[in-house]
């Protein structure tokens, strides 16, 4: 199990498994959850500045998630998410795109009670040509070793 204190700082995983965006999965998660016509019309995408179809943010979000967990890690002493910061979209993820996600722990600091500590992650989600699409900055809540012991 890690706890607060052992989680090592400044040093970056990144995911084992990767995920190809198409058309067909642009299309189908907005239709859902983001239907601006850019990310479900190829014609009003092709007007847009982009100039072709691109994913919702919200979409590139789910996958720096769901991507984030094929990080290979022993099993964390996390209690629950207390939200994200910095949030950035850098650049538009298009059909053809192949996303991993890279995750550095960034930031440690005592949590409001002495048994729990905050870790500060930074999520990059980066395309096959390294360039980063989405970024942000997770909080979450951990329990510390120490106060676990006492």
């Amino acid at each position: 199990m890690i706890y607060w204190e052992d989680v090592t700082l400044d040093s970056p995983s990144e995911s084992t498994a990767s995920y190809l965006l198409t058309a067909e999965n642009i299309k189908g998660f907005a239709a859902e959850w983001d239907p601006f016509p850019p990310h479900v019309d190829e014609a009003a995408a092709a007007k847009s500045p982009i100039g072709q179809l691109f994913a919702a943010g919200v979409h590139l979000l789910s996958i720096a998630i769901r991507l984030s967990h094929t990080i290979v890690h022993e099993e964390t002493a996390s209690i629950a998410g207390r939200g994200w910061d910095r949030l950035r979209f850098h650049r538009p993820g298009v059909a053809g795109d192949e996303l991993r996600v890279r995750v550095t722990h960034i930031d440690r600091q005592p949590g409001s009670r002495p048994e729990r500590g905050l870790l500060v992650s930074r999520f990059e989600l980066f395309n096959q040509r390294g360039e980063t699409l989405v970024s942000f900055d997770n909080n979450v809540v951990m329990l510390r070793r120490d106060a676990v012991a006492a």
